[in-house]
């Protein structure tokens, strides 16, 4: 079982779109894919479960436990830790916790039959999403082309390297292999500009892209996916969400 944690500190990058896409392709591809939605919103569950009856704070808190808050979604060999978004009490847990390692201890060792865990998360940095980090293998984290995603990614990496001096773990910012800056347009010559004098700081860093694609947003809508053919998402869209898998399987 290989984790992901998608990660920035800046709201509307289109965490949720990138991790959920991806986690759908890797589905499509065979692999029994797992996406916890950890962000107290519930967008990725409002997505992908038209019904459930468990959430992730039910199993954090004890009241359930993991295979019964675990829901098939409406793609063949992808399941959702749901969270119920307004109604719901991750709001609540993650403001008030302090158990940087319940995800380690709670979560991970009842889901090590499924090939990949995709986890979502809110902007928030606390607790919480400190122990999302923590357990991750890989943190992605998703950007757009503009300063203040920029902004919100150098924070990303300030909390990364002050946690891991904090609660004495393994390197967080080690766990970055490459970086997604979504919805590109290259059209607009500032977007250029601006990438590639902000991709000269992490010389080390590999930068995957996603073009602009409004197929998102219709998929969102209907309550489907950009790969289904019905969505008719840009091909660039399509190769640009495969090359992402591709690096997410090495």
């Amino acid at each position: 079982m290989k984790s992901f944690s998608f990660l920035n500190r800046k709201g509307g990058t289109g965490k949720t779109s990138v991790s959920v896409t991806c986690a759908i392709q890797l589905a499509l591809q065979g692999h029994k894919t797992l996406l916890i939605d950890c962000d107290p919103q519930g967008n990725s569950s409002s997505w992908l479960a038209n019904n459930f009856q468990y959430e992730l704070a039910d199993v954090l808190t004890g009241k359930v436990k993991v295979e019964d808050a675990i829901s098939q979604t409406i793609v063949e060999n992808l399941y959702i830790l749901p969270t119920f978004a307004i109604n719901g009490n991750l709001q609540a847990y993650a403001s008030t916790t302090n158990k940087y390692y319940a995800f380690a201890d709670i979560i991970f060792p009842a889901v090590s039959d499924f090939d990949y865990v995709i986890s979502d998360t809110s902007p928030a940095f606390g607790n919480f999403e400190k122990g999302v980090a923590v357990t991750a293998d890989v943190i992605v984290p998703v950007l757009r082309l503009d300063q203040f995603s920029a902004d919100g990614f150098q924070t990303l990496i300030e909390n990364l390297d002050s946690t891991t001096k904090e609660i004495r773990c393994d390197d967080l910012l080690s766990k970055i292999s490459f970086v997604i800056l979504n919805q590109q347009d290259k059209r607009m010559k500032f977007q250029s500009l601006f990438a590639e004098n902000f991709m000269k700081n992490f010389d080390d860093t590999q930068f995957l892209t996603i073009p602009t694609d409004t197929s998102f947003v219709k998929a969102q809508i209907l309550k489907r996916y950009v790969q289904d053919k019905n969505i008719s998402a840009r091909k660039e869209t399509l190769d640009a969400i495969e090359n992402i898998t591709k690096e997410m399987m090495k």
